[in-house]
């Protein structure tokens, strides 16, 4: 195959299918979470939130606090984006109303924007953003309330009148905004997109991720989502590259549960990067009987293949140079490939998922074997085993780290793992 640089942009790395079960689960689970979020920090860029009036008689409202008792959100796919429904009780709004125009002094004050219900209802349009994630905007929002009130003491005449007649529609702008805000971060963790470059450290190793969506679509089934990945481990500057393989379009269905598809160039660029800044080149001092080091180095990155014929997924580890020792002095060296089988569990919490190494088969040759080599097959094999499940338990904590949608409120379970057309397919039910 093609070798290309690694930490260089991986088209449709990632797609994901939700279904319309997964976002009534989100749906459930965005009521707590907005109502406890820092609302003032997700609207500050927006001030003044209220710009009312004309020359002659003015007025701009800068929101400085805004809390909610409940919300209560539905989210459910319809074709073009997600059919949306807000209630949020216990409105308290505060701000500052500066007003002036040629018929009105200059001032400020002090206002207060109460009310028991706001009801909303619209259409969430979820749009790829490149490296800012997905943004979210409730089109034709229509808004109701019970209970509005204005408090605005010592406002009268021409602005008390601006701001009352406009009462409703700055309340509208204020709560269907705020809303927006509020679910961005939301939409954009179910769906993978974590908005900006993120920097993570795994075993002391700087990993920077960039994801940018490149399609979404909606339809009464589900959510459908692509997204491209740029990944660089600090370091891995001198690898070589990865083999591109090129990839197909797997089978995706957002029917039920999530689905979850992992480009194998992707994965096998994170082992190109791995491989290239030693990882998994190991010096290891254990008792062995006849030996007590091992020197492992890895010739050629691992990869993983996601085309296998039979569906199932490996892990290839090649061209291992052992070199197996005793006080310092070299007993025997050997190559060592191995293939290890793929499994999927729950990753740290039930909403993650992470890939995990199973059974593992060892492929054991002698360099320049003679008829007096000191250590029997058994030996060999211990030792070589040892160091390979090393090498396995470092890829894991890099593998985990790869950005997969991660909805609030949903647990996966009866999850399962295949091959398709260059990916490696995760599917769960949602629990």
């Amino acid at each position: 195959g093609e070798l290309r640089p690694v930490g260089t942009n991986i088209e449709r790395a990632i797609t994901a299918a939700l279904s319309a079960e997964a976002f009534a689960r989100l749906s459930s689970a965005a009521g707590p979470l907005v109502k406890n979020m820092d609302l003032m920090a997700k609207i500050s860029g927006l001030q003044p939130m209220a710009n009312l009036g004309d020359s002659l008689a003015n007025v701009k409202l800068s929101i400085t606090k805004l809390t909610l008792g409940d919300a209560k959100f539905k989210l459910i796919p319809v074709e073009g984006g997600l059919q949306f429904s807000a209630e949020l009780t216990g409105l308290s709004v505060s701000a500052i109303a500066a007003y002036g125009g040629t018929f009105v002094p200059d001032g400020s004050t002090s206002v207060s924007i109460t009310a028991d219900t706001i009801k909303i209802a619209g259409t969430l349009v979820v749009t790829p953003a490149g490296t800012d994630g997905f943004t979210t905007k409730i089109t034709s929002p229509a808004v109701t309330s019970v209970k509005l009130k204005l408090t605005a003491s010592g406002l009268v005449g021409d602005i008390l009148d601006l701001l009352n007649s406009n009462l409703s529609s700055t309340v509208q702008s204020i709560t269907t905004r705020s809303t927006e805000l509020a679910l961005q971060p939301l939409i954009n963790e179910a769906l993978g997109a974590l908005a900006g470059p993120q920097k993570l450290e795994v075993l002391g190793k700087k990993l920077d991720f960039q994801v940018s969506p490149s399609a979404i679509s909606f339809n009464r089934a589900g959510a459908l989502v692509t997204l491209n990945v740029k990944a660089t481990i600090e370091g891995s500057e001198s690898s070589p590259g990865y083999v591109f393989t090129p990839n197909g379009t797997p089978t995706m269905k957002a029917n039920s549960g999530i689905q979850l598809g992992l480009a194998d160039d992707l994965i096998n660029a994170l082992l190109a990067e791995v491989h290239a800044i030693g990882l998994l080149d190991l010096h290891i001092e254990k008792d062995f009987g006849v030996i007590n080091t091992a020197d492992i180095k890895l010739s050629i990155p691992p990869m993983i293949s996601a085309s296998s014929g039979d569906g199932e997924l490996r892990l290839v580890l090649g061209d291992a140079i052992a070199t197996f020792s005793k006080q310092g002095k070299t007993l025997i060296s050997a190559a060592i490939n191995a293939q290890v089988d793929l499994e999927v569990l729950r990753g740290n919490n039930p909403e993650e998922i992470a890939l995990q190494f199973g059974k593992v088969k060892l492929f054991v040759n002698v360099l320049d074997p003679t008829a007096e080599d000191p250590l029997s097959a058994d030996d060999l094999a211990g030792a070589a085993s040892a160091g390979i499940n090393l090498q396995l338990d470092s890829l894991s904590k890099f593998l985990i780290t790869v950005p997969v949608p991660s909805v609030a409120g949903v647990s996966l379970d009866n999850l399962s793992l295949r091959a398709d057309s260059g990916y490696v397919m995760v599917s769960g039910d949602v629990h």
